[in-house]
């Protein structure tokens, strides 16, 4: 009994302590639980900046550092609810955030009423992948463009 006690414990440190450093994707970042974001945005009126991730993907570990050490992302992020979904935290598996399908990492942006905003994506990408950000600058662009539109749309 004290040893599943014990490995229960390690699990969730573990767990816990994972999220401290978002997930490898930076501890700098305010980073908001999935189950918070829309709340938060609502009260905020921030847009919400969703990244979609696997522990054992790849092209995600790639992602992380780019994300981590952007002093770019870091500033813009300010300005909007950062939430990331790593492996089967939600909002992972929710169909309606397979925009253009099911590979990871993504990057979906919603409004602060937390509805996804497609139009919002990876224009470098073209027609296949366009939620996959490999670069910073394909990040940055995206998240101005957002900022851009929640401007245009306050000033009316």
């Amino acid at each position: 009994m004290k040893l599943l006690l014990i490995l229960a414990l390690i699990f969730v440190i573990s767990h816990s302590t994972a999220k401290l450093d978002g997930g490898g994707f930076g501890e700098k970042y305010n980073w908001v639980p999935w189950e918070q974001a829309k709340t938060v945005a609502k009260s905020e009126d921030k847009p919400i900046m969703l990244i979609l991730h696997k522990s054992w993907c790849g092209a995600c570990k790639r992602l992380k550092p780019i994300v981590s050490v952007s002093d770019e992302i870091l500033d813009l992020s300010k300005k909007f609810v950062m939430v990331n979904s790593e492996d089967d935290e939600a909002p992972m598996g929710d169909d309606s955030f397979s925009l253009d399908g099911g590979y990871i990492p993504r990057i979906i942006f919603l409004d602060s009423a937390g509805n996804i905003r497609p139009e919002f994506s990876n224009v470098a990408r073209g027609d296949k992948y366009k939620y996959f950000y490999p670069s910073v600058g394909d990040i940055t662009r995206s998240m101005g463009n957002v900022l851009k539109h929640i401007n245009q749309r306050n000033e009316l």
